[in-house]
């Protein structure tokens, strides 16, 4: 297969534009290097936005700037990049979008300036007050004054919390702390059996489902002073059902690792998931892919084995996201705890329901028509 074809029905393409990071977080999936290590060459971006933008069937493409941290890149590279991303946009008719993810520590007023000028999306990486982010990352005090620049300019911005072994206990404070600086939705990711994750502790579903009870209590109380993706997604399935309402849900219908989506690493390598860089290699951008390979890897992440029979009699598939493929594949009890978690949820969803319908009005409310299930 050509990477013209390959790349007819990609959508959305992560850039790991470094494994380098200026911090040393305790659980990071990438395992990151110093900040000296090799990077994305302009010319390779622009081989990948080629592909992309040209090829893809899709009118609204996605080149998001990722790491590593993407901001040890200097600001020439990004008004290259995104420069010649636009062009060859207009020209083709296409609308290109650049994310990105980051820790925020080498974020200054003038640079901030500079990537929301280039329309870049900033998404921080934070797991709550100084003290407890510092449990597991780094400088938290200046994510949070790079957060308070975003809130200052009236800039919509995204956050991703880990719920770990650090903060589980504690989500009502974080989440009040989230409300005194300025943000008011933000998604929770699991620590997961990646990376560095792997030397972990990982959560049990008990402690999955205290850490989210607390995120849901938390969006009841406030009336939805803050807002987690999940959660929300999670009531909105409650009350209305799945959209588009299958049987049962599964990842074909969820997670689109390879199908729609893929990440690239600096020399080219294309994977199935930027989560897991280690695993579920298609091709590269340069060699081709073989239909072969991409099939049977593709099948080896999404394939359920026999414990998926446990999950067409549960209720609570209603709400289930059926747990990360590229998870489960390193350890099974991750699985196991995220779908104790789930079935608990959903009991007290249950048992709940005026609460669930509350927070399911509420962010009806706060949220823009159409956007209910995120």
């Amino acid at each position: 297969m050509s990477p013209e074809n390959f790349f007819k029905p990609i959508r959305y393409v992560t850039l790991k534009l470094t494994n380098g990071c200026n911090l040393k977080c305790s659980y990071c999936n990438v395992d990151a290097d110093v900040p000296s290590t090799p990077r994305m060459s302009i010319e390779r971006f622009k081989h990948i936005a080629d592909l992309l933008v040209v090829n893809s069937e899709a009118r609204e493409v996605v080149l998001e700037f990722h790491g590593g941290e993407p901001l040890i890149m200097d600001d020439a590279w990004f008004e290259e990049a995104v420069g010649y991303a636009a062009a060859l946009a207009k020209k083709h008719g296409k609308i290109v979008e650049h994310p990105m993810q980051t820790n925020g520590t080498k974020l200054t007023e003038a640079r901030l300036e500079f990537l929301l000028k280039l329309g870049i999306q900033i998404g921080f990486s934070f797991d709550g007050p100084p003290h407890i982010n510092d449990i597991n990352r780094m400088a938290g005090k200046r994510v949070e004054k790079a957060i308070r620049m975003m809130v200052e300019k009236k800039k919509s911005f995204g956050l991703i919390c880990v719920l770990s072994q650090s903060n589980c206990d504690h989500m009502r404070e974080v989440m009040d702390y989230f409300n005194e600086i300025g943000v008011h939705d933000f998604r929770i990711n699991f620590m997961q059996p990646q990376g560095l994750g792997l030397d972990h502790d990982l959560l049990t579903g008990e402690q999955m489902f205290q850490g989210m009870r607390a995120v849901f209590d938390h969006m009841h109380d406030t009336n939805c002073a803050v807002i987690e993706g999940d959660m929300q997604m999670a009531v909105n399935r409650f009350i209305a059902g799945r959209y588009p309402n299958p049987g049962l849900s599964c990842w074909e219908h969820q997670c689109q690792a390879g199908r729609i989506y893929v990440a690239i690493n600096l020399h080219g390598d294309v994977h199935a998931c930027g989560t897991d860089m280690f695993h579920h290699r298609l091709g590269h951008v340069d060699d081709g892919f073989s239909s072969n390979n991409v099939n049977q890897s593709l099948c080896a992440l999404h394939h359920k084995d026999p414990w998926y029979i446990r999950c067409f009699g549960c209720k609570a598939k209603r709400i289930c996201n059926l747990s990360c493929p590229t998870s489960d594949r390193n350890n099974l009890d991750y699985r196991e705890a995220e779908c104790d978690y789930t079935r608990k949820l959903f009991t007290y969803f249950t048992e709940n329901e005026e609460k669930v319908r509350k927070v399911y009005e509420r962010v009806g409310q706060k949220l823009p028509q159409g956007n209910l299930e995120r």
